[in-house]
């Protein structure tokens, strides 16, 4: 099955999911040159196919954040991008941060992709305790329909 096709699943699932115009090459680019700048793992290939069909993904509980900052008028709020997200752990000079990026959230946990083991992460948002690990992103996909 293709990603494409996963996420039009999972949209299906949840009634209130929110998916995002994709990005493109040049988004993802100036992206990834951000996150390097910060010692923070560049968004992983399987990351950046994802982004190509959803420059960001609502899933109540789960959000995966993309390459541009949404305005959402509707519920007074910005649903942020992986640079904004980051960006918090970056200046408060947390080291579990670094050689890793938060590509999503859900509840109080987030979702990250580690650079040194080239693994998806669910890990806890206080002290970064890992709950779930996965292999690949589709894997991750997965799970999420298992729990949804």
């Amino acid at each position: 099955m293709s990603l494409k096709e996963e996420i039009t699943i999972l949209e299906n699932m949840v009634p209130n999911a929110v998916r995002f115009d994709n990005a493109n090459i040049s988004q993802i680019d100036f992206t990834n040159a951000m996150l390097k700048n910060n010692n923070l793992s560049p968004i992983p290939p399987e990351y950046q196919e994802f982004l190509k069909e959803s420059d960001g993904l609502i899933l109540p509980p789960y959000e995966f954040y993309g390459t541009k900052v949404f305005e959402r008028t509707k519920y007074n709020y910005k649903f942020p991008n992986v640079v904004d997200v980051n960006m918090p752990l970056v200046k408060s000079g947390n080291p579990l941060i670094n050689n890793r990026v938060i590509i999503g959230s859900m509840f109080f946990d987030i979702i990250i992709f580690d650079e040194d083991d080239k693994k998806f992460k669910i890990l806890n948002r206080i002290n970064f305790e890992t709950i779930k690990v996965f292999e690949k992103f589709k894997q991750l996909l997965e799970y999420i329909k298992e729990t949804i």
